[in-house]
């Protein structure tokens, strides 16, 4: 692409070197002295169209060429350059120049105002995540003790024999502090993830043991809703990564599987594959499926996949969240296959080498 004092130049060049050319042409052809005279005035034209190009091309280009730097170091730093402002005697690069200084102030104080609501923003998200950290923990003080005396009542031996209604009414209160110090721990550990201050450790993990201890793990519950359970796990090898986080992810997954398959021949398969210098994880079920619309926002926090009035699901919508912040925290990668009223299989891969998993609390 050419510039305009390139484009000026070409122009008048080539005008110059046609007047030139008609007189040279005109004196070779015609012997007469007003055919030198001609030549010579084609020779001064010439030259005058030279001269007043270079001229021209200084006093127009040389401004805009000016501005077009004074624009481009704007775009680059975003702030009003430092070089000295643009000065002109042409109406219209003038008028261009005192529109783009109005520009630049403009977005000067845009930028200005942006920073200062990111700050407070900033501030306001640190001022929240705190104040939810220091309120979860606070509400496990009273919980320690309710579920305490709640198992004491249970055991007969312990707080005297109970009626039958009263057993009924401290089973529920067990249970309750049970959910309610599962959503807590859930609410802390959403927090911890997002404030960067979850802490994990590095250790060796068989991938083998841990597939059949989230069997073991799961028996009991599964046998009691009837549900079949697989070990699918094909691979024997081991990852360095944090057991107890991994674990977690895993616990996660499974009950929400348990919560979405029927309630007559439920089934589950849990597994692992080999993928290099991968893992792949799974945990696949024959439940109602999740439609591709809901897939996209299912991994978010509080998100619920059923969110129906009749909704009969128990939990906080941070389970899916808090395995996405944890396997990424690995290095990994979460997704979700499904189709509605086929089942559901999330997969999450993690590096079998993990460089660093240990964070500051």
């Amino acid at each position: 692409m050419l510039s305009i004092k390139q484009t000026l130049l070409l122009v008048f060049s080539v005008t110059s070197f046609v007047v030139f050319y008609i007189g040279l042409l005109n004196h070779l052809t015609t012997d007469s002295y007003s055919s030198f005279l001609v030549l010579i005035f084609a020779s001064i034209s010439s030259a005058g169209v030279m001269i007043s190009t270079f001229i021209i091309s200084r006093n127009i280009t040389k401004p805009i060429e000016r501005l077009v730097l004074l624009m481009t170091d704007f775009a680059k730093n975003e702030r009003r350059p430092k070089n000295k402002p643009l000065k002109t005697s042409i109406k219209e690069l003038n008028e261009l120049n005192q529109n783009f200084e109005h520009m630049v102030k403009t977005v000067e104080n845009t930028i200005q105002v942006e920073k200062k609501l990111v700050r407070e923003l900033k501030e306001i998200d640190m001022q929240k995540n705190e104040f939810v950290a220091m309120v979860s923990h606070e509400l496990k003080t009273p919980l320690v003790p309710i579920m305490g005396y709640a198992e004491m009542l249970k055991k007969s031996h312990l707080m005297g024999q109970l009626s039958p209604e009263q057993s009924d009414a401290v089973n529920e209160i067990h249970e309750s502090s049970k959910r309610l110090e599962k959503l807590i721990g859930d609410i802390l550990v959403a927090q911890k993830l997002e404030m960067g201050k979850l802490t994990f450790k590095n250790e060796t993990v068989d991938i083998e043991k841990v597939v059949s201890e989230q069997i073991k793990n799961f028996e009991p519950l599964v046998t009691e809703k009837n549900i079949q359970i697989i070990n699918s796990n094909d691979i024997k090898t081991t990852i360095i990564t944090d057991r107890s986080r991994l674990n977690q992810v895993f616990s996660n997954l499974i009950t929400n599987a348990i919560d979405f398959v029927p309630k007559e021949n439920g089934l589950i398969e849990i597994g692992a594959k080999d993928n290099k210098s991968d893992v792949i994880f799974y945990v696949k079920d024959n439940g109602i499926g999740i439609s591709p619309v809901r897939q996209k926002m299912i991994f978010k926090k509080f998100f619920q996949t059923d969110t129906s009035a009749r909704r009969y699901r128990e939990g906080s919508g941070l389970g899916l969240s808090i395995c996405k912040g944890i396997v990424e925290r690995f290095g990994g990668k979460i997704w979700v296959e499904s189709k509605e009223g086929e089942g559901s299989t999330f997969f999450f891969k993690i590096p079998k080498l993990v460089k660093e998993l240990i964070s500051t609390a």
